[in-house]
Formats: C-alpha cells, structure tokens, sequence
C-alpha cells in the first residue's frame, strides 16, 4: 500500500512540474479517441510523453505526441483489440454469473475478478514498461506488465483505488477527463514502473 501511495505521489508531481505538455497532449489523446481505432496508439503516445515527463521532460511536448503516436499506430491495434475482447469477455463473466449461487461459480468469479485486476495492469503499465525497456517490443512489454501486477499485488490495488478516486472526481468535474485525468493515469504509470524497475535494479546491483 505505501509503494503505491508513493508512486502515486511522484506521478502526480510529475504532472504538476510539467503540466503544460501533459494537458495539451490529454487533449490530442481524448480527440484521437473518437475514432476508436486509433485509440490504443493515442493511449501508448500519452504514455510516451509521460515517460519523456520523467526522463528528460524538455522532450516531453505534442511533437513527441505525434511521434509516438505514428509510429505506433499499426503496432499497437493488435494490442488494443485484444485487450478489447478480454475485457469483453471478462466483465461480461462477471455479470452473467453474479447472481448464481455454487461453489464452482465463486472460484470461478475469483479467478475472473484477479484476472479483471490484471487486465488493468496490462492496460497502465504496458506501454510505460515498453518504453523503459533497452529492446522493446509490445509483447515483452505486455508480459512484463503481467508479471508487475502479480509481484505487486497491494500497490496494484492502491492505484486502482486511487484511479478510482480521480475518476469520480473527474466525472463530477467534467472538464478535467478533457484536460488532465488521462495524462495522470499515464503520470502514475509511468511512475509506477520506473518505481519498479529501479527497486528491481537497487537489489541487483548490492
């Protein structure tokens, strides 16, 4: 849970320092979600910009934007679509059998709610883990995000709390899903891995 709340505080931090090229790129990311088809490229460009934010934020702007967003374009449909149809699925699991009373449903809707818990990972961490990777590639970036989640289970269920929490708030305060909140799950993702990695380092450098 501390892990958690610390990397949700250093995403934030990083969102307020370099909130200018985090809003206007929210803003290009909400536009190219329109057309659904391009939205998982428009989600891994915002997460680009938000690993620039942290690493070197003088690049993070709309150009990077765009960059990433061309270049992915292609790369990350498959990405998206699958997790689409997982998602799909998974909820839908959940929904039809909420009301049915056996043992074997119970462990199945178990199995299905950590595997939902997953899934949301997959999505946050994903793309910041492909561009902190030195070879990157959508399915090693993908696996690694997996395998995060199940590492770290409580931080895992304290960011999705608090994106829980930013998401009510945007929903009350409209405006902010169009100028910010997008930007601050790739923030806090981003914050995340580099948490992750850097701790993953620390113990194999002593």
């Amino acid at each position: 849970m501390i892990d958690g709340l610390r990397v949700t505080w250093r995403g934030l931090e990083n969102l307020r320092y370099n909130g200018y090229a985090y809003v206007w790129t929210n803003l290009a990311f909400v536009v190219l979600c329109l057309p659904l088809i391009t939205a998982p490229a428009a989600w891994s460009a915002l997460c680009r910009v938000g690993y620039l934010a942290h690493t070197d934020p003088s690049e993070a702007d709309l150009s990077a934007f765009w960059q990433a967003f061309r270049r992915n374009l292609w790369r990350a449909l498959p990405w998206g679509v699958g997790n689409a149809l997982f998602g799909f699925v998974n909820v839908s699991n959940l929904i039809a059998y909420a009301r049915v009373d056996s043992l074997l449903v119970t462990v199945l809707m178990a199995v299905w709610f950590v595997a939902g818990i997953v899934w949301l990972g997959v999505l946050l961490f994903t793309w910041p883990m492909y561009y902190a990777m030195a070879a990157p590639s959508v399915w090693g970036a993908t696996r690694n995000a997996v395998v995060m989640v199940l590492r770290n289970p409580l931080m895992m269920l304290t960011l999705l709390a608090v994106l829980a929490v930013l998401a009510v708030i945007s929903t009350l305060l409209i405006a902010a899903w169009l100028l910010l909140t997008w930007s601050a799950f790739a923030a806090i993702g981003n914050a995340a891995v580099r948490d992750r990695v850097e701790a993953y380092i620390g113990r194999h450098a002593a």
